[in-house]
């Protein structure tokens, strides 16, 4: 059984590739937190650390997403990626998938209504033509008979 040995990011990374909310250091950017950093090149643990706690949990909560999103390892393909870092497809929030629920519903609806016009067009035209031709043949009748 063949599995998958792609190592997911560290949380670190998760934590780097979001904004922090407390400083507004971009992603990409190490939070500005001296105090941090300070204890960091005393103690040299590891390098979350510098971060501030909400970013460090953000970063956390996303890697454990992607791994509870990813496909059991025994049916994981090799070398494939399965975090939403890099390359992978960023994940769909919910209120995306309700609005493009609701897109394809009214695309859905203005398409029955479409077909429901032209359903009643050729039946309205077949009745319009069918009265006509009665019309046509009564007159005709009349005038054979005066």
């Amino acid at each position: 059984m063949p599995q998958n040995r792609t190592p997911w990011p560290s949380s670190y990374q998760y934590a780097m590739a979001n904004p922090c909310p407390t400083c507004k250091a971009q992603p990409g950017v190490e939070c500005d937190a001296p105090r941090k950093q300070a204890e960091q090149e005393r103690l040299g643990s590891d390098p979350v650390d510098r971060l501030h706690a909400t970013r460090q949990a953000r970063g956390r909560s996303n890697r454990a997403q992607d791994v509870a999103r990813a496909p059991w390892v025994e049916d994981r393909i090799p070398g494939q990626r399965y975090d939403s870092l890099g390359t992978a497809a960023p994940a769909v929030s919910h209120v995306d998938q309700q609005v493009q629920a609701r897109i394809a519903a009214a695309r859905y609806k203005r398409a029955q209504r479409r077909q429901q016009r032209a359903e009643l067009d050729e039946a309205r035209a077949y009745g319009l033509e069918a009265r006509h031709s009665t019309k046509i043949r009564r007159q005709a009748q009349r005038g054979d008979q005066a």
